[in-house]
């Protein structure tokens, strides 16, 4: 290995650690993207879980998201409810603009 000035060394760390926080961020909206899609796909269905603490833990995060937009946008017709597809799409902006830019970021920091 070369020698490289610390100054440099310091750099790649932090371009290493820039880059591990976007990646990090884009596995924990992939992550709620599959919760929201699999809680969507329950609610068609009408197959109820077991209501333990990961269900109940998986419904409070949901509606915590939901709840905002719920009181924006309200449920078409009764039943007809577009909030998850709201959120899904705004998730894949947030993911597309700005965890692709920290992830860019962190790339051009190392050169």
């Amino acid at each position: 290995m070369d020698w490289q000035p610390a100054s440099t060394i310091g750099m790649y760390a932090v371009s290493d650690l820039i880059v591990l926080l976007g990646r990090l961020i884009r596995l924990l909206i992939q992550i709620l993207e599959m919760l929201i899609i699999l809680q969507v796909v329950l609610s068609w269905t009408g197959i109820r879980l077991p209501l333990n603490r990961l269900t109940h833990s998986f419904y409070v995060l949901t509606d915590a998201i939901y709840r905002p937009i719920r009181n924006v946008i309200p449920t078409v017709a009764g039943s007809l409810d577009f909030t998850p597809l709201i959120v899904l799409v705004g998730l894949y902006l947030i993911d597309r603009w700005l965890v692709s830019a920290i992830i860019q970021f962190g790339y051009r920091l190392a050169g």
